[in-house]
């Protein structure tokens, strides 16, 4: 029991490794893949049953030496925050395997492969430099995809996302390697065990320049509004595989990096800055969505809609209550459905006509319905569609915006109108009208692509009229963390 967490994690791997040493022929490869994604999909599905959401700390634990005198362990481990990602990461794979399915070459599918160790690891890491080699391990397979695989200047882009994501993890280096440094002069033994490192005082000065390098890290991950520039060529120019995983997935971890590693090793220090990540938050709600309105291409529309939704999430986190932890984490989870979904519509809709400018579509839904069906009901659930889940998390967090202050509480709802706003403009520019010459013979969809569209339909509308499903497996372990939070902050839950 206590190995399952390392299965989910490796296999993978193990199946990348196994079919690249015996260089299997395409088919194989293929079925190889989409087995792999299955069955850690089954150990997620497995774990998830055998949560218990009132268990306090972690659970399917597995902690034991690695690199013995440095204090480096191989520690794993299971609680709320990280079950609704790797839950989402297990869902998605498949899909996009399914997805891939006609894809001809091989490197894309031993890059999703070790993607999935990548982001999976993270998830569950609780040593940090396990964590961190793990953070730069999902980098690589989207650096390849993005430079070998991607649309116009792919390479550049490759490289811009790569340097500033370099750049933040020798940030959150340095921060973590003199952390452990300071354990070993406080306790005569080396241990990077993020609960161990937690017990550690600093002086203010100190511990606010080492939560900095975290904060980096994870700021443009996000990434927050200034932190930015990568983010919509990145999204552009990638494959739409890789694409999926960076919006879906990989954004999110830096909101759990936030949660898990800057309130579970800083607790109080992040007061100091709360002002400004809670301003970043809310300039990122309004900068991005004014650019989503002002944006022609769909893959660059839906990339700000993603930074704008991102900031609402790491703005949940920062509001430090119940509302605005539940809706944050609810978030993550119908945010990656919804946006997986979206991105998946773009893919296809590049097959079909060639282009995702707006202005070279329309009258899709009358030649293709099926397809228009999806990709609107997708577009909707960025927007907050009422009987969605994105709607129940966006609510949330704009009740626990509320219960912090009314400005901000105003501030935060304006995200659910600037969505409507340019959701419903560009669904009347693509879906009706006159045809073009880019969508004259438009396909509708095949049942292949329904097959790996509908699961995320169904899961956002059933995550929206039963969130009751849900949320009471996540809230516990948020109210008992959030406790323990305030407590060393000297406030009140």
């Amino acid at each position: 029991m206590d190995a399952v967490l390392s299965l989910i994690v490796f296999l993978p791997l193990l199946f990348a490794a196994l079919m690249g040493l015996f260089r299997v022929p395409h088919a194989v490869l293929r079925a190889g893949a989409m087995a792999s994604s299955l069955l850690v999909l089954a150990l997620v599905a497995w774990v998830a049953w055998h949560f218990d959401p009132n268990a306090p700390g972690l659970q399917f634990v597995r902690h034991q030496p690695w690199i013995g005198n440095y204090g480096v362990s191989y520690y794993l481990g299971l609680d709320a925050l990280s079950l609704v990602l790797l839950a989402m990461t297990a869902l998605l794979m498949p899909l996009l395997h399914l997805y891939m399915w006609d894809y001809e070459k091989r490197g894309y599918r031993y890059n999703m492969l070790l993607l999935q160790t990548g982001v999976t690891g993270a998830v569950l890491a609780l040593d940090m430099i396990l964590f961190y080699l793990f953070w730069e391990t999902m980098l690589l397979p989207v650096f390849v995809m993005i430079g070998r695989y991607g649309h116009g200047m792919h390479r550049f882009h490759a490289m811009k996302i790569l340097l500033f994501t370099i750049a933040g993890s020798m940030a959150m280096l340095f921060s973590i390697l003199y952390l452990g440094y300071e354990y070993y002069a406080a306790n005569g033994i080396w241990s990077f065990a993020c609960e161990n490192l937690a017990t550690l005082s600093f002086d203010p000065r100190t511990s606010i320049w080492l939560a900095a390098g975290f904060l980096l890290a994870f700021a443009i991950k996000i990434p927050l509004v200034g932190f930015h520039t990568w983010m919509a060529p990145a999204y552009g120019s990638a494959p739409t595989p890789a694409l999926v995983i960076l919006s879906a997935i990989m954004a999110k971890l830096g909101v759990y990096g936030l949660w898990r590693f800057g309130y579970g090793i800083f607790g109080a220090t992040l007061e100091y800055y709360t002002p400004a990540l809670t301003a970043l938050a809310i300039g990122g709600m309004l900068f991005y969505a004014v650019h989503a309105v002002m944006e022609n291409n769909l893959r660059h529309m839906f990339a700000y809609s993603s930074g704008s939704h991102l900031s609402l999430i790491a703005l949940g986190v920062v509001l430090l209550n119940v509302y605005g932890w539940s809706g944050s984490l609810y978030f993550i989870a119908t945010h990656a459905l919804a946006s997986a979904g979206i991105f998946l519509m773009i893919g296809l809709l590049y097959r079909r006509a060639g282009s995702v400018h707006i202005d070279n579509l329309g009258g899709i839904a009358k030649v293709a319905p099926r397809f228009g069906f999806f990709f609107a009901f997708f577009a909707l659930c960025i927007a907050g569609l009422p009987g969605t889940g994105g709607f129940v998390s966006e609510l949330l967090i704009i009740f626990g915006a509320f219960e912090k202050s009314f400005w901000i509480g105003l501030a935060t709802a304006t995200t659910m109108l600037s969505a409507m706003l340019f959701v419903f403009w560009m669904l009347q520019r693509t879906l009706f009208g006159p045809t073009t010459a880019h969508t004259e013979g438009f396909e509708d969809l095949n049942a292949r692509e329904v097959a790996f569209l509908s699961p995320l339909a169904f899961l956002l509308v059933l995550s929206g009229v039963a969130p009751s499903l849900f949320l009471p497996a996540l809230e516990p372990q948020l109210t008992t963390m959030l406790e323990r939070l305030l407590a060393t902050m000297g406030g009140a839950l």
